[in-house]
């Protein structure tokens, strides 16, 4: 059972997190449950993630996040995959399929919402280039409950990377320096890791070395 977002508006004030009274006056303006709250139970996650890592962390808005180590800045914008149909379809046939020791196909998001899941990633990326802030690195994060996304970032980043490629792209494009995830399995078969980021190929204002290395070394979300 996830935590309450009381829950975590409670760590992000015993974690040094700024501005979290504006934050907590979001939650409040909609009602416990609402897919709002869950939006913003992820922000609360990523940030504590970064708080964990040596990030100093100020909650906002468009962005989401300002993120500061020692002397660099970053800004990032989250967005929340909630569990999916397609999740509890194959839960459900790899259960059946068990005993059989058969082979089951699995994340066939598209089957239920017209899109892959990269797909779905990468337009999500684009629907956020008004938010990204120009002439600084902003990252997206992605927070998934979902099964589906495992493996599917850098396929997202590959779309992203063509189209912004492509001659007459949008330079408003070039904005995002990189996209990360925090998956939703974490344990042995992932390396006791569940955060990857990937840079993207041509960023206005590319990610440092020392950024990108500390989000790598992050282990879990």
């Amino acid at each position: 059972m996830r935590s309450s977002i009381d829950d975590w508006i409670f760590r992000l004030r015993a974690e040094g997190a700024k501005e979290v009274d504006q934050f907590e006056a979001k939650r409040r303006s909609h009602p416990s449950g609402s897919p709002k709250v869950e939006e913003l139970i992820s922000e609360a996650r990523v940030s504590l993630m970064f708080l964990r890592n040596r990030f100093q962390v100020t909650m906002r808005d468009r962005p989401d996040l300002l993120l500061k180590l020692g002397s660099e800045t970053l800004y990032a914008e989250v967005k929340h995959f909630r569990t999916k149909e397609s999740d509890r379809r194959d839960e459900a046939a790899m259960a059946a399929a068990r005993d059989d020791d058969l082979f089951v196909a699995v994340g066939r998001v598209k089957d239920d919402e017209g899109s892959d899941a990269w797909e779905q990633m990468y337009s999500i990326a684009v629907k956020k280039v008004p938010q990204y802030l120009q002439g600084v690195p902003n990252i997206l994060v992605f927070v998934t409950y979902s099964d589906s996304l495992d493996l599917m970032l850098q396929s997202a980043i590959n779309e992203y990377d063509d189209e912004a490629a492509r001659p007459g792209a949008e330079e408003e494009r070039r904005k995002l320096s990189g996209m990360t995830i925090v998956n939703q399995n974490y344990g042995p078969s992932t390396g006791w890791a569940n955060v990857e980021i990937i840079p993207t190929a041509s960023p206005a204002v590319p990610l440092s070395q020392s950024l990108a290395t500390a989000i790598s070394a992050m282990r879990r979300g």
